[in-house]
This record gives C-alpha cells, sequence and structure tokens, in this order.
C-alpha cells in the first residue's frame, strides 16, 4: 500500500490485507490429480485412482471437500479435540477460549457451536499436525478417524456433531488408497514458483527482518 501514509500502511488491519492478498495467489495447480483432470492419464498411481473413486464414492469426502480446492465455506461439528489439549504449543489456548467452541465463539449463534470451517486439501501432508486441536500427526490418522466416525472430544455433545460424521466402514486397504490419493495425488510439488525473488526491505522471505537475513544468508 504505497500511498497509504507510514503509520496507516504497517497497521494491523493493512498487514492482514497484504497477506490475504499475498496468499490468495498461492493455488495449487500442478498436482496429479490437476494434471489428471486435464488428460495426463498416468500422472495418478493406481492407488491413488482407487483413492480418488473411493473420495468421491464410497467414503463420501466430496460431500464437504468439493469445489476447485476441495473444501467449501461451510462449517461442520466433527468431535475432534480442543486447542487447549494439544502438546503444540501453537494455539496459545486453555481450557477457558472461546475459540474451543468454534464460530460460536464469532457469532454466539448456538447452532454454531464446536462447528470448525471445512479446510482445503491440497498440499495437506506439508502440514505439521491436523485437527482443530492438532490431535493428529498424519494424513492417515484423520482419515481413520473420520471412518470410524466416532468423537474423541468428550465436550461436544453429541448432538451437535455434523450429520455427515459417521462411520464409514472402510477397510484398512481403502483408507491406506484414500490417503495415497490425498497426500499425493493432491500434491503440487512447485509450490515454491510463488516465493518472490526478492522484497523491497531487501531481508529476506519469508521473516522480513535483518536477524532472518543473517541467519539464511539471503541477500
Amino acid at each position: 500500500f504505497p500511498d497509504e501514509d507510514p503509520p496507516l500502511r504497517y497497521g494491523k488491519e493493512n498487514c492482514g490485507l497484504a497477506i490475504a492478498a499475498y496468499e490468495r495467489i498461492i493455488l495449487a495447480n500442478q498436482a496429479p490429480f490437476q494434471l489428471w483432470l486435464r488428460g495426463k492419464s498416468d500422472a495418478l498411481t493406481d492407488q491413488q485412482k482407487r483413492g480418488a473413486a473411493l473420495f468421491f464414492g464410497k467414503a463420501e469426502c466430496a460431500t464437504c471437500h468439493n469445489g476447485p480446492n476441495l473444501a467449501n465455506m461451510e462449517f461442520y461439528a466433527i468431535g475432534m479435540e480442543d486447542l487447549f489439549g494439544s502438546s503444540e504449543i501453537t494455539y496459545g489456548a486453555n481450557s477457558e477460549s472461546c475459540e474451543n467452541k468454534g464460530r460460536y465463539c464469532f457469532t454466539k449463534d448456538d447452532a454454531d457451536l464446536y462447528k470448525f470451517k471445512v479446510p482445503q486439501l491440497y498440499n495437506l501432508v506439508d502440514s505439521l499436525f491436523y485437527g482443530q486441536g492438532a490431535s493428529f500427526l498424519g494424513v492417515r490418522d484423520v482419515v481413520a478417524y473420520k471412518n470410524k466416525g466416532t468423537k474423541e472430544n468428550p465436550n461436544v455433545p453429541t448432538e451437535r456433531l455434523a450429520a455427515e460424521f459417521k462411520p464409514l466402514g472402510l477397510t484398512e486397504a481403502e483408507i491406506d488408497d484414500i490417503t495415497a490419493f490425498i497426500e499425493r495425488g493432491l500434491r503440487d510439488p512447485n509450490l515454491l514458483r510463488y516465493q518472490p525473488l526478492s522484497i523491497r526491505s531487501g531481508n529476506c522471505f519469508p521473516n522480513n527482518d535483518p536477524q532472518s537475513k543473517i541467519d539464511l544468508g539471503c541477500n
């Protein structure tokens, strides 16, 4: 925002807008599944194709994970652990944190209690942990949890759970196939193409500070 006065240019609102503008350009479009959709028949392995068939069929994943980025704008309660229950310190939450109640924390509408946004699935395998409370450490763990259809969080009333969260009856082999599809079939290996070669401050991307420039050895 070069035309803004510096006190406003570097305020929280413009920083948020700038980050959002950058994130909107980071679109996966070279994942094997996307290449397969464009006609490259050998882009997916046989296992990934089986996983895709299950994803859009028996496993009913596409009921919620649909659209261009395999997400939607809906919120669902599926009974995952609270934020404060995680060994990860990322969230900085405790047992009293309103965020444990999901979208309700923002809307104050009882209909939104324990509901969380449906995430997109491209490059999901690059995450370090999963679930609203970071209670899962792998994609397969999440698939297995959704297959079981039983809440892990006793604080979430059963009547609040989404109707879509139910036992799916998948076999271990089918869980493996879906995992392979999500982990590799939906991973764009070249997202670094969106990383800028330089930034105006002369510091490093993504940590725009002098110490990171020293630590990373960038120009």
